[in-house]
């Protein structure tokens, strides 16, 4: 009836129209959720029944259920009793409520499960449903109790209170049962899941620590690199500096060593000129030394280009050589 209603609101405003098509939305998602609710549980059941399961190399159905599919045995076998005791009409109505729901739901009897359904399966929760299912379970157990039992005139009279209480008691140990192996499942699932989340975590940290450790290590080789760098270059600098002292040094006492010389034979030069009494004699001496070293200079030069078979540029340096004499000897002619 409320279907119709929607539907005669088209068309609406923008906004009805808008929440028209959600509401088709939703409820072609509701008819997908039962159809594969069902479709799960009947393949699973098929798959058990047969065996066929051992085909695929699996030992039992629990190890193909958990290790091929995702799920737990218990899970898988949830599913199968929801299709196995509970007509195809009422999951198709109530698959939004789910399959723990629906598998509380398959305990009862058809005509206390259609009293449930009917009040609206979504709006309990698995809490309220299982102390529902508890209480009409225990009562029924009672009235079977009180039906199966003997005439009183054949037996002692049975305390009808306490019995009740007695199968209300029982349900209420099963039904804890229930809860705690339920409870326990999600316990060790949320356990496992936490380890590989833990697990995950480690990794990460680990790697987060090496990468750590390796730019620390990078930087402390790169500094202690840059160090001995600059202790080469400052050694290399140093003994660069050396070896330059120690040219330089020698450099000079060469020049010194050569001043000395060409002195000494100045000196032996004005004194055989008779030239040694006033310091003009010893300077024209000294120039006159110089002047006799750099001829005989030119004059090997030559003689090296001649004997190298340079004889055209040897003849051009030879003939510029004796015209600067002669130039020389008319200047030094002239003098006076």
């Amino acid at each position: 009836m409320e279907f119709e209603q929607l539907q005669v609101m088209v068309p609406g405003t923008p906004a009805q129209q808008e929440a028209l098509s959600m509401h088709f939305e939703i409820m072609a998602a509701a008819q997908t959720a039962a159809s594969s609710l069902l479709d799960l549980g009947r393949k699973l059941k098929r798959m058990r029944d047969t065996g066929r399961y051992k085909d695929l190399g699996f030992d039992s159905f629990g190890a193909y259920t958990e290790t091929a599919v995702g799920i737990r045995q218990r899970q898988a076998y949830t599913y199968i009793t929801v299709v196995e005791k509970l007509p195809a009409q009422l999951i198709e109505e109530n698959a939004a409520a789910g399959v723990t729901k629906l598998a509380l739901l398959a305990k009862l009897g058809p005509e206390d499960r259609e009293e449930i359904a009917g009040d609206g399966l979504a709006n309990i929760t698995v809490a309220e449903l299982q102390k529902l299912i508890e209480e009409k379970n225990g009562l029924a157990e009672q009235l079977s109790m009180l039906q199966d039992a003997p005439p009183a005139a054949e037996v002692e009279a049975v305390d009808a209170e306490q019995a009740i209480q007695e199968a209300v008691l029982r349900a209420r140990e099963k039904t804890e049962r229930e809860i705690r192996e339920q409870l326990q499942e999600e316990k060790d699932r949320a356990v496992a899941e936490a380890v590989v989340k833990a697990r995950e975590e480690a990794k990460r940290e680990a790697a987060d620590r090496a990468k750590k450790e390796a730019d620390r290590r990078v930087k402390q080789v790169e500094k202690e690199a840059a160090g001995k760098l600059e202790a080469a270059r400052k050694q290399a600098a140093e003994e660069a500096r050396r070896e330059q002292e120690e040219r330089y040094r020698a450099m000079l006492a060469e020049k010194e060593q050569t001043v000395r010389a060409a002195q000494e034979r100045a000196e032996e030069l004005a004194k055989q000129m008779k030239l040694a009494g006033s310091p003009e004699g010893v300077k024209f001496a000294m120039m006159f030394d110089d002047m006799q070293q750099k001829a005989a200079g030119m004059m090997d030069l030559i003689g090296t280009m001649l004997e190298t078979g340079k004889t055209e540029d040897a003849q051009k340096y030879k003939t510029a050589l004796a015209g600067a004499l002669r130039a020389l000897i008319q200047q030094v002619e002239e003098v006076g």
